[in-house]
């Protein structure tokens, strides 16, 4: 069991935030250091005839008022108030008044009361004791200092020892601040190092569920193609095959992203670049062409964000399946240019196949529906032209969309 008087000097806040605590804690050790130096120093400077004895009374007296209201209340904000206040008041009112006082410690509980009002009240009050007590010292160095260093050789050694005595307390709170000081910012390192180094677990193990996810529905995926193919054997007519082998084309394209993601460092994006490429080849294979294809893409940018990842990959899935099948069918040779470019807010994609097509197009074909539909998906418009040099898609959406 603590001794009585022990206790009596200590203090259980009612505060749970440690910034708090650390604020209650400096504002009652300060007035605990205060009342059990000031009376020696008060004794001192009256007994050599002090001037300023009588403004060290009253803040010992304030000290004193303050340190049972800590106690009865367990708060600071009213003594951190009035040791703000009124102690940088008696300071400026010593520095102003009492001429012939020796003044060299007074700036020093400047800086004590200055210190104390930033680290417990904030900085607007931190700022205007720091403007009061700049004037007062304005003040002393224009019109007192001279008198304080002309003094200097008529100083007795009771006086010195009042100066050393006042100067020690000073320096006692100055250390007490500085070693509280540390602790905090030492608080506040370890606080956050421990949050960083959650936060990071807590990201690898989301990035590993999320890739586990990824692989999942890629496997998911490639069980339904494989079920797909497995049911398209039994259809004989051409037409309802080659319907079968586009919905596994687009199925196999969406597993094809899941791959990416989950291969990906990155699981918010996939490289746009690397994927047309694959999905062309891929798609080669899946129709059986003995097509080499000419691939060319120039793109500002390089990746597609995590939203606009599905909707994409479909769309080039559409244009690539619809230039093999219509345009390069039967032929040794072709070409596909893909063009991105991002200005003014808007990200501009040019697709161009270079091919002559064997049949038109329905504008109501699954196809040009699907791919009208996703760009509607994603915010975005487009204009699909014929020509004899190929047929090109223009495709403009907003940047933020594919981010």
């Amino acid at each position: 069991m603590p001794l009585p008087t022990l206790s009596f000097f200590s203090i259980d806040s009612k505060y749970q935030n440690f910034y708090e605590k650390a604020r209650m804690e400096i504002t009652w050790r300060l007035n605990l250091i205060l009342i059990i130096f000031l009376p020696i120093l008060v004794f001192t400077m009256y007994r050599i005839g002090e001037s300023a004895a009588t403004p060290t009374l009253i803040g010992l007296i304030l000290c004193s008022f303050l340190f049972f209201h800590m106690r009865s209340t367990r708060t600071y904000e009213l003594s951190a108030k009035l040791h703000c206040v009124l102690g940088s008041f008696l300071c400026v009112y010593v520095l102003v008044f009492i001429p012939e006082s020796y003044h060299f410690v007074d700036v020093v509980w400047m800086l004590i009361i200055i210190l104390h009002t930033f680290f417990t009240l904030g900085s607007k009050w931190g700022t205007g004791i720091l403007v009061f007590s700049l004037l007062g010292s304005l003040y002393y160095l224009v019109f007192v200092l001279q008198t304080n260093l002309d003094m200097v050789d008529n100083i007795e050694d009771e006086q010195i020892i009042a100066l050393s005595i006042n100067f020690s307390i000073c320096m006692l709170i100055i250390a007490y601040f500085v070693r509280q000081f540390l602790a905090v910012n030492a608080h506040a390192e370890n606080k956050y190092i421990e949050l960083t180094e959650t936060l990071k677990d807590k990201n690898e193990e989301k990035s590993v569920l999320l890739k586990e996810i990824h692989h999942r529905v890629k496997n998911n995926l490639q069980v339904i193609t494989s079920l797909l193919r497995l049911q398209s054997k039994d259809i004989t007519e051409e037409k309802y095959l080659l319907l079968y082998e586009e919905s596994i084309n687009r199925v196999s394209a969406m597993s094809m992203i899941h791959d990416k993601i989950f291969k990906s460092a990155d699981l918010a994006k996939i490289d746009l670049e690397s994927y047309i490429k694959t999905l062309v080849n891929d798609l080669v294979r899946s129709y059986s062409l003995n097509t080499e294809i000419e691939l060319e893409i120039h793109s500002d940018i390089d990746e597609v964000g995590a939203k606009s990842l599905v909707p994409i990959a479909l769309i080039f899935n559409e244009l690539i399946s619809n230039t093999l099948k219509h345009a390069y069918k039967g032929k040794m040779n072709g070409k596909i240019t893909v063009d991105i470019a991002k200005s003014k807010g808007e990200i501009v994609m040019k697709y161009v196949d270079f091919g002559s097509w064997d049949e038109a197009v329905s504008p109501n074909s699954l196809g040009l529906e699907l791919i009208a539909s996703l760009t509607s998906q994603l915010n975005g418009t487009y204009v699909r032209k014929e020509s004899d040099k190929g047929t090109s898609y223009k495709f403009v959406f907003q940047v933020k969309e594919l981010d």
